[in-house]
C-alpha cells in the first residue's frame, strides 16, 4: 500500500533522522528533548508504516538496515535543504556589520571576501576599518555585528574567539638590502632605518614589536630602536616597498609581498608576536554572524597552514 506523507510522518521522519544520526535512541531523544520510549515509539511506527525494519537493535546501540541506510541518507539531506532553505529566507535584508583593523582589512582579509560573496551570495557583508576599542555596549550603540582585533587583551565581557596567533620578521626589499649588505648579514646598521607600527594594539608600548623580535634575535641592537613611525602597520609596510626602510612585519600582513618576491624575510627568524588575532561577535548565534564566523575560521586556519 503507498505510504501518504503526513505531519504525522513527518514527526516520524524527523525522529529518524536524529537517531540515524547518534545509532542510539537515547541521544536521539536527548537533542529533541523528548524522551527516549516516546523515540521509540515514533520510529516503531515509522517501521510499521513503511512495512520494513530501519534499525537493528543491539544491546550497545543501533546499526542501520539496508532499507534504513538508504532511506536514512534521503531523509537527512531532504531535511538539511528544508532548514537551509528557511534559514535562507529568513535573512535580514540589511547588510552584517564587520569592524576591522585597517591593516588587516587592507592586507589580509579584503583580497579574500571576494570569494565569501561567491559562496554566500544571499549574505551582504559592509566591512568598517577601525582600531578603537570595543565593548558590548559600543557594538550596540553602532550595530557592530562582527569585529576583528590584534592585541593581547581577553574581552571577558564579549564573545571573543581566537582566530589566529601571530609571528613577527624582519622585512626589507631586495634593491634596500643591495645598498645595505652589511646589515642583511648582520654585522652593520650603518644607514639603516627601522620603520615602526607606532600602535599596533591600543596601549602598546613604544616599539614593542620591533622589540619583541630584537630582543629573541638581536638584543645588541636594542639601543637603536628608532626611527619613523606609522600609525598603521600596512604605511609601515607601504614604506618598506619604497625602499625607505627595513620593517617589522607581521606574517599576515607581509606573507603575499614575501612570495612575490617584492620583500625579502632578511634574517629568516621568526618570534611569537604578543598579540594575537580575536574574532568578536555580538550575537553569535545569529546565522548571518555563524556563517561569517566559520568561513573566516576556516580562512585562517588554511592560511595557518600555508605561512607554516
Amino acid at each position: 500500500m503507498p505510504v501518504h506523507f503526513d505531519s504525522t510522518l513527518l514527526g516520524a521522519l524527523r525522529c529518524f533522522d536524529m537517531a540515524g544520526r547518534h545509532l542510539s535512541f537515547t541521544r536521539a531523544a536527548e537533542a529533541m528533548s523528548l524522551t527516549q520510549s516516546a523515540v521509540s515509539q515514533q520510529i516503531r511506527q515509522l517501521e510499521d508504516r513503511l512495512g520494513y525494519p530501519l534499525f537493528v537493535r543491539r544491546q550497545r546501540g543501533l546499526t542501520f538496515t539496508p532499507k534504513g541506510e538508504q532511506l536514512h541518507a534521503t531523509v537527512s539531506r531532504a531535511l538539511g535543504d528544508i532548514q537551509q532553505e528557511i534559514e535562507r529566507l529568513g535573512l535580514p535584508a540589511s547588510a552584517l556589520q564587520v569592524n576591522c583593523l585597517p591593516s588587516f582589512a587592507l592586507q589580509w582579509l579584503m583580497p579574500r571576501l571576494t570569494e565569501f560573496h561567491r559562496l554566500q551570495p544571499d549574505v551582504s557583508v559592509r566591512l568598517k576599518a577601525e582600531f578603537q576599542p570595543l565593548d558590548r555596549k559600543r557594538m550596540d550603540e553602532e550595530d557592530i555585528d562582527i569585529a576583528i582585533r590584534y592585541d593581547p587583551d581577553d574581552y571577558g565581557h564579549l564573545q571573543a574567539d581566537a582566530l589566529m596567533d601571530e609571528y613577527l620578521l624582519v622585512v626589507a626589499t631586495p634593491e634596500y638590502l643591495a645598498a645595505h649588505p652589511q646589515f642583511q648579514a648582520g654585522k652593520s646598521l650603518d644607514g639603516v632605518a627601522f620603520l615602526h607600527d607606532a600602535s599596533p594594539w591600543v596601549g602598546a608600548a613604544e616599539f614593542i614589536e620591533w622589540r619583541t623580535w630584537m630582543q629573541a634575535h638581536q638584543p645588541r641592537w636594542l639601543k637603536h630602536l628608532d626611527g619613523p613611525q606609522f600609525n598603521l602597520a600596512s604605511l609601515a609596510i607601504g614604506a618598506a616597498l619604497y625602499h625607505q626602510g627595513v620593517a617589522i612585519g607581521r606574517s599576515a600582513m607581509v606573507h603575499d609581498e614575501v612570495r612575490s618576491g617584492r620583500l625579502v624575510d632578511v634574517f629568516g627568524k621568526h618570534v611569537a608576536a604578543p598579540a594575537r588575532y580575536v574574532l568578536l561577535s555580538r550575537r553569535p548565534q545569529e546565522r548571518r554572524t555563524r556563517i561569517f564566523s566559520e568561513w573566516l575560521k576556516a580562512e585562517c586556519r588554511a592560511f595557518d597552514a600555508s605561512r607554516t
